[in-house]
């Protein structure tokens, strides 16, 4: 239940599908809510004409004008408005885009009650906190798009936003995260999203440098500094210009020169080696680490006022163990990417072949993956690759038996931390919730797979084709027209 205060707070909902008009509607039950609804963005900007709206939830995409597009006019019109993106598709772009744009958060289809509950109830506290002290902020312009980051997993999603919500800004970040999380991704999706896009950006690697060559290869040094300097020679901080300079592994750095470091970061200028001539800094600084720093300044293996002084925004890269749900698509990106830069025929793996890269730890991340199907890609002789072409430490002892095996370890790996809840706090009801959230992203699965032949989805569901027929009526199962997508009250395919 939303809390309750009594000034009103009108929301406004713009999506074109009625069914989630109508889900949202019964969802938001706080008497102080005032509700608009509109099924697009010329419908909703009469509606605005005419009513002021404290929050807008706003589906991307639209008949016409697109959700981003109205949210890019509406934040000019009402810099104070509060808007969430609501969407079907999960890019990198379109969260990346949304937070730009001024956007409060992002929100993917299909979504829990529990979780368009507890944005509204930020929204509302946001709200009203605002009522009580007001202050005003602009939008942030677009910039170059890109996808650099793949996946759909909620700490993917956050990610996305963090991005968005930095990428504007001058602030100092650091990335936090194992070896092959795709620290330097991150780092370059800030830099391609920020004020700064069109200028370059230089990755230096903190611990592939040998430390009495890093502070030349920063800073630069004059002709005689130390032998073997027969010139003059620019350094990536004067170099890189206004750009963005990722400084990675930088736990790895010698104390020494984190001291040169902090002074360049407070003062904004630096030296080079052998110099006396004073240069501003005009690079945006982004450090990463797959170190705990905090540990490393208690062993004094790091200074702690450089420490806070590249903190001041922390991003983490999650380990794939821990997003095994986006493995499928790193999969399908990877082999398509391999196969057309090799120039070879289109890869594909089986489901079992699939399971078992989705139950592997990947003590080596994102990079242990992407080298694994880049080798496949190389090695396949036919189009299908099967669990038995996977290297023996996936496919070999301790992957899972069959597929049955590699199912029931998924659905348990998910939902553990949900069962663990349940178990801490008595919570009731569990098979049921499990049944409820498995089923409508199973059915409209297979029905995609099959290109909505009812009859042959039956059979792999195991379930007849009338009883299929009630549950794609009973679950709101509908997929959208033009995007090869069918609703569920479309003529049935033929078998």
């Amino acid at each position: 239940m939303l809390e309750q205060e009594s000034e009103a707070i009108h929301i406004l909902v713009l999506d074109d599908e009625e069914s989630i008009r109508w889900v949202i509607g019964k969802t938001i039950t706080e008497p102080a809510c005032h509700l608009h609804f509109a099924d697009s963005a010329e419908a909703a900007t009469r509606l605005m004409e005419s009513q002021s709206i404290d929050f807008a939830m706003v589906d991307i995409n639209l008949p016409g004008e697109d959700g981003l597009s109205f949210l890019e006019r509406q934040h000019q019109r009402h810099p104070d408005l509060l808007m969430a993106v609501i969407t079907g598709e999960s890019t990198m772009h379109n969260a990346v885009t949304a937070m730009k744009l001024g956007a409060f958060d992002y929100l993917t289809k299909p979504f829990d009650i529990e979780e368009v509950e507890g944005l509204v109830q930020r929204a509302l506290q946001t709200i009203r906190l605002g009522r009580r002290h007001p202050s005003g902020a602009a939008s942030p312009r677009r910039t170059a798009e890109g996808e650099l980051i793949i996946g759909r997993s909620r700490s993917i999603r956050e990610v996305h936003k963090a991005i968005g919500r930095v990428a504007p800004s001058d602030l100092t970040v650091l990335i936090l995260g194992e070896s092959g999380t795709g620290k330097e991704l991150i780092a370059r999706a800030i830099h391609q999203h920020s004020l700064q896009a069109e200028q370059p950006f230089v990755g230096v690697n903190c611990a592939a440098i040998p430390r009495d060559l890093l502070e030349a290869e920063l800073f630069g040094y004059e002709k005689g500094a130390f032998t073997g300097a027969v010139e003059r020679k620019a350094g990536k901080l004067e170099a890189v210009g206004a750009g963005t300079i990722f400084l990675d592994e930088i736990g790895d750095m010698s104390l020494e020169l984190q001291a040169k470091l902090l002074r360049v970061l407070q003062e904004r200028e630096f030296q080079r080696v052998g110099g006396l001539t004073t240069i501003a800094l005009r690079a945006r600084i982004i450090a990463a680490t797959n170190q705990s720093l905090e540990q490393a300044v208690a062993t004094g293996r790091f200074r702690q006022d450089l420490f806070y002084r590249i903190n001041a925004f922390t991003l983490r890269a999650a380990p794939l163990r821990e997003i095994r749900e986006d493995v499928p698509l790193l999969c399908e990106h990877f082999l398509r990417h391999y196969a057309d830069k090799l120039g070879v025929p289109p890869r594909t793996l089986t489901p079992e072949a699939l399971a078992r890269l989705t139950a592997h730890d990947w003590p080596g991340n994102v990079r242990e993956l992407e080298n694994v199907i880049k080798s496949l890609v190389i090695t396949a002789r036919a189009a299908v690759i099967d669990a038995e072409h996977l290297p023996r430490n996936i496919a070999g002892e301790g992957a899972p038996a069959d597929l049955d095996q590699a199912f029931e370890q998924t659905v348990l790996r998910t939902w553990q931390p949900v069962i663990r809840a349940y178990c801490a706090d008595g919570g009731t009801g569990l098979l049921q919730r499990a049944e409820a959230h498995v089923e409508r992203p199973l059915i409209r699965q297979v029905l995609s797979e099959l290109g909505w032949n009812q009859v042959r989805a039956a059979k792999v569901l195991g379930i007849n084709r009338n009883t299929l027929r009630a549950k794609i009526q009973a679950l709101g199962i509908r997929r959208r027209a033009g995007l090869g997508e069918e609703a569920a009250d479309a003529p049935e395919a033929n078998p």
